[in-house]
């Protein structure tokens, strides 16, 4: 009685070591709760990046030749968004990562113009006790 009580205690004390292993909620910044700044600066990656797509389509070299981005006469980067651009002259691709949601939204596309958004997986795996499943 007296090792079970002191183990519940240990527990209670310490935490439960099977709720540590649960994520915590994270507060993303853009979905459905996104405030007008957040909607406002998410918009602005948007048009960050249909710029990107129109520029990249300007040219009418023959055959295509994309070029990198500091090549492109952009305007400065939406505020905290950072870039990454690819490009091999025949394909390019690019991802707009948002470094102010802890949900790492992203923004992405390639030399087809379609744009895409989004968050990354987090059910990445990890130990699952035995028995819990």
């Amino acid at each position: 009685m007296i090792k079970s009580l002191l183990v519940g205690l240990t527990l209670t004390l310490a935490g439960n070591p099977l709720a540590a292993q649960r994520p915590l909620p994270r507060l993303c910044l853009h979905g459905e709760v996104e405030s007008a700044m957040e909607r406002a600066r998410r918009q602005q990656a948007i048009d960050y990046a249909t710029k990107i797509n129109t520029a990249e389509g300007i040219g009418g070299i023959a055959p295509r030749a994309y070029r990198p981005l500091e090549q492109l006469n952009l305007p400065p980067l939406p505020a905290g968004f950072t870039i990454q651009l690819n490009s091999d002259s025949r394909t390019y691709t690019f991802a707009l990562k948002d470094t102010r949601d802890p949900c790492a939204y992203a923004i992405f596309s390639d030399q087809d113009r379609l744009i895409y958004e989004g968050v990354p997986k987090t059910d990445v795996g990890g130990i699952v006790p035995l028995g819990t499943r």
